[in-house]
């Protein structure tokens, strides 16, 4: 059993295509019509946006915080529900190739799919603070790339006292341990921080908003390739996480939710 050079070869042709998209995007603020994330919750509203991806946070009319977030993830269990293989798929070229294309044998594809709270007590007030997201992740039979498309999470402060934090940095983070040569980061969003090294490679993505109560991402695509069809490169513990860091003062609060594949 064996992976085909033909099978390989568009993978990687799938790459290029995948790192030439990525060069020159820049972020507009107040933008729409993202293909990340093509519904907003009422109450909320994108702060920057490109043809990838989205950062969203509470309208200062939005005082009903569970609410919002609860209807954030009722569009999130949704999306799920609809569909066990969101777009994009990576684009295959001759001979066939591609994602799932090892007619006969089944891929790995799975959510990913987390939610953490934790109490916090600050001087004057308490509540919680959440992290939650979900994004699927397409692996073929032989694991030998992994794609996380349809990402999506949140962040959130739920207390009333003070109703908002000072800042809120959010982070998405995608990561993958891995055997063989070390695997291209291909996708990730503009600023996101990488490293690949034989035994893994991860994106992480961090944005920051300030004076609100509330941030949420969506992006379309970040993959894990080997550099060559000649390579021998296989991915495992595949991971995606969300963190939320609330800044009160001079005090910060931190909560991560995370989920990994093959569990």
């Amino acid at each position: 059993m064996g992976i085909t050079v033909g099978r390989r070869t568009a993978a990687l042709a799938a790459t290029a295509a995948l790192t030439l998209a990525g060069v020159g995007v820049g972020v507009t603020h107040g933008a729409t019509g993202s293909t990340a994330a093509d519904t907003t919750v009422p109450g909320t509203v994108v702060v920057e946006e490109n043809a990838h991806g989205r950062v969203l946070t509470a309208d200062p009319s939005a005082h009903d915080k569970q609410g919002l977030v609860d209807a954030v993830h009722e569009l999130r269990r949704e999306r799920e529900r609809q569909t066990s293989d969101p777009t994009p798929t990576p684009t295959s070229t001759g001979g066939g190739g591609g994602h799932g294309d090892q007619t006969g044998f089944p891929v790995r594809d799975s959510w990913l799919t987390s939610a953490k709270s934790k109490r916090v007590t600050l001087p004057g007030g308490k509540g919680s603070i959440e992290a939650a997201g979900a994004s699927f992740v397409k692996v073929p039979f032989m694991e030998y790339y992994a794609i996380f498309t349809d990402t999506s999470s949140d962040v959130a402060w739920l207390g009333e006292r003070p109703f908002n934090a000072d800042s809120i940095q959010h982070t998405d983070t995608w990561d993958i341990g891995s055997v063989g040569a070390p695997f291209w980061v291909v996708g990730a969003p503009q600023g996101a921080r990488t490293t690949s090294s034989g035994s893994g490679a991860q994106a992480g993505w961090s944005t920051t908003v300030q004076n609100n109560w509330y941030s949420e991402h969506a992006y379309d695509q970040v993959a894990f390739y080997p550099p060559s069809q000649d390579d021998y490169s296989n991915v495992f513990r595949i991971s995606h996480s969300v963190t939320g860091t609330f800044q009160f003062g001079s005090s910060f609060y931190t909560v991560t939710s995370r989920d990994r594949a093959y569990r």
